[in-house]
C-alpha cells in the first residue's frame, strides 16, 4: 500500500518524520513520491541554481536538469540521511556543467597588490551582511561568469582553491 504524503505539518517536520518512506518510494519510481520529494526541495535547490546563474530562466533550466538527474540516479543512493546533501551536489555539479556548456573561461585575474584597496573591500564586505538577500543575490548575478562561479563554489560550498580549479577546469592560480 502506498502512503499519501500529505504535508499537513510543516515541511520540516513531515521531512524529519517521512524522509526514509519518502526516499524508498522515490527510488521505486513512484511519480507521488518524486513530485512530493521536487515540492519539498525546489526553493531550496532553486536559490542554490539561482547563486550560479546569471539570471531566473537559466536557473530554471539547471533545476529541471538537477531534478532529472536526481530522479535518474537515486537508485544508487545507499542512505536517506545523505539524499539532502547529494542533491545539493547534483545541483552544484550541474550549474557548472550548464556554465561550461554556455561560457568559456570567464575570468577576470586579481593580483591584489593594493593593501588600500584590500582593506577598502574587506570593509564592503562587511558592509554587505545589512543588504536584502535579493539585493545579495542582484550583486553576485553582476559577476562575470567565471567570478560568480569561483565566489559560489568558496565561499558558499566551501569548496578548496584546488577543488574548484578541478571542477572549472582551470589552473588554481586563475
Amino acid at each position: 500500500m502506498k502512503k499519501d504524503f500529505g504535508l499537513k505539518a510543516g515541511v520540516s517536520s513531515f521531512w524529519m518524520h517521512n524522509k526514509y518512506d519518502l526516499f524508498t518510494q522515490c527510488k521505486k519510481g513512484d511519480a507521488k513520491a518524486q513530485r512530493m520529494l521536487y515540492d519539498l526541495f525546489k526553493a531550496r535547490l532553486m536559490g542554490l541554481c539561482r547563486r550560479y546563474t546569471n539570471d531566473r530562466a537559466a536557473a530554471q533550466d539547471v533545476l529541471q536538469e538537477a531534478f532529472v538527474k536526481i530522479f535518474r540516479y537515486i537508485h544508487q543512493l545507499e542512505s536517506s540521511e545523505k539524499l539532502e546533501s547529494w542533491m545539493k551536489s547534483i545541483a552544484v555539479n550541474t550549474a557548472i556543467n550548464h556554465f561550461h556548456r554556455n561560457k568559456k573561461q570567464d575570468f577576470i585575474l586579481y593580483t591584489g597588490n593594493d593593501d588600500k584597496e584590500d582593506a577598502a573591500s574587506v570593509r564592503s564586505f562587511q558592509q554587505l551582511n545589512t543588504f536584502a538577500d535579493e539585493f545579495l543575490l542582484s550583486l553576485v548575478n553582476a559577476l562575470p561568469d567565471g567570478c560568480r562561479m569561483v565566489f559560489n563554489l568558496f565561499a558558499i560550498e566551501g569548496y578548496s582553491h584546488a577543488e574548484i580549479a578541478e571542477k572549472l577546469q582551470v589552473t588554481e592560480g586563475t
